[in-house]
């Protein structure tokens, strides 16, 4: 007996077409298909500066650490923000690069009118919204995480100040 709540492979649900597109479906895309662009261009000038920002902070924090002024301390904490900023920014490319690759796939699109075409253009499309939903839930969990801990070490310094 089938279930009818159980979910198949997206790919098998819907028949499918060998035909062309419609001018319409290709309109509608080819109209993002700038802003798709722009995001990504975007997100890869972002991923560099903070790429930049990263290792200027590893430096200074190599440097700040090799320093016997008071500021000697704080270059651990500086290398870590440089290297949290490095991983963000590889965060930061994987998204960038499934839009060119969303971008690439509406342009071919646009010249063969192939259903071939929009079905991967609606795959990195998919991808992109994969990853997104993914590091949007990861970023709930640790902004919960972090409510959690600020109030267990607001409740610990308070006990500790009745003292």
């Amino acid at each position: 007996m089938d279930n009818p709540y159980q979910t198949g492979d997206y790919r098998s649900s819907y028949p499918s077409s060998t035909g062309y597109v419609s001018p319409g479906v290709i309109q509608a895309l080819a109209g993002t298909k700038p802003w798709v662009r722009l995001c990504s261009i975007m997100g890869f000038i972002g991923a560099g500066f903070m790429i930049l920002g990263g290792l200027m902070m590893i430096a200074g924090g190599a440097i700040g650490g090799m320093s016997s002024s008071s500021m000697r301390g704080m270059g651990g904490f500086q290398t870590l923000t440089g290297v949290i900023y490095l991983v963000l920014s590889v965060m930061y490319l994987f998204p960038s690069l499934k839009l060119w690759k969303y971008g690439t796939a509406i342009l071919r699109l646009m010249s063969s009118r192939s259903a071939a075409d929009l079905e991967q253009a609606l795959e990195e499309q998919r991808g992109f919204w994969k990853f997104v939903g993914i590091l949007m839930l990861v970023f709930a969990v640790m902004m919960v995480l972090a409510f959690v801990v600020g109030i267990i070490t607001a409740v610990a310094t308070a006990s500790r100040m009745s003292r």
